[in-house]
């Protein structure tokens, strides 16, 4: 099992989500606003991406675009490595056993999937917590383990896993569409005579990061949502009761495009995101292959 699936499919995650990382939070603030089952989020504050990040960094400051980025990078550290250290490892060696043939499609998309939904489910309390914070007016994040505990504390650990099932459905599309697309484009790509090169690399990642978005967008809606609610004893507040409760009244309140809200903020976060994850993952393996002359990626 190559350990260096694991090291720079965190590495690698962690340098595409801190640059992306003010989109992410537009995403999030137009994906709350709007609900009828919230009424402290009903108002639709936010007209766009763009719109977001001007009116936070100027009602906020321009530090609260980076509202719990410690959660979001600690969240990828580990996310990054769980689901591209199991995807590679498993890859590399159902190819080395059956020499000179590679993994169907099919069965890509189930190991990324799969591989998906276990780094979700191990991470959905440091997702839960930066929904918390991007959603919130509050500049500075508390301490990782105070804001742990303070959810803990009032909602107990289904309030730590909240949103865990979404999460987890969002996870296994992305990761079933985006790794074996990008892995699958590269292939045909080289086979058509392409270099693996730059070029390659991007347009794979580009393409990737689109599906993605396309596939996964009602789900992350829906995560997004659950994600943010709390057990409060308010009788304006209406608590989601799963997914599909998400998913039905979010489209029979405010129709069914109100599933794709913040598509674009998504996939100008998604697209370039791949490109970033990929590529970075890419010259990770080319200085792992220099640093022990090699001439061939052990992943």
């Amino acid at each position: 099992m190559p350990w260096q699936a694991f090291v720079y499919g965190g590495l690698a995650a962690m340098t595409a989500e801190a640059i992306t990382f003010p989109i992410d939070m537009s995403k999030t603030r137009l994906q709350i606003q709007g609900q009828i089952a919230d009424a402290r989020l009903s108002a639709l504050k936010y007209r766009g991406m763009t719109h977001t990040l001007v009116t936070v960094a100027k009602q906020e400051g321009v530090m609260s675009l980076y509202t719990g980025a410690k959660f979001a990078l600690l969240r990828q550290g580990t996310y990054g490595t769980i689901r591209l250290g199991i995807y590679y490892s498993i890859k590399d060696a159902w190819e080395r056993k059956n020499v000179g043939v590679k993994m169907p499609l099919s069965h890509l998309v189930m190991l990324g999937g799969t591989a998906g939904v276990i780094g979700s489910y191990v991470t959905t309390p440091t997702d839960v917590m930066r929904v918390r914070m991007q959603a919130s007016h509050h500049t500075k994040s508390p301490p990782l383990l105070r804001s742990f505990l303070n959810i803990f504390k009032t909602e107990g650990m289904k309030g730590v896993y909240r949103g865990a099932v979404p999460n987890a459905q969002r996870a296994a599309v992305v990761n079933g569409v985006q790794i074996p697309t990008y892995d699958v484009t590269k292939r045909n790509l080289l086979a058509a005579g392409f270099q693996d090169n730059k070029w390659t690399h991007f347009g794979s990642s580009l393409f990737a990061g689109f599906l993605g978005s396309c596939f996964s967008q009602p789900i992350d809606v829906a995560k997004t949502r659950m994600m943010n609610q709390k057990l409060l004893n308010n009788p304006n507040v209406r608590l989601y009761k799963g997914v599909m409760d998400t998913l039905l009244n979010t489209a029979r309140h405010e129709g069914v495009p109100a599933l794709w809200k913040g598509f674009v903020p998504t996939f100008c976060r998604l697209g370039p995101w791949n490109v970033l994850f990929f590529m970075s993952l890419e010259q990770f393996r080319l200085l792992d292959n220099f640093m022990n002359n090699r001439t061939k990626a052990v992943f």
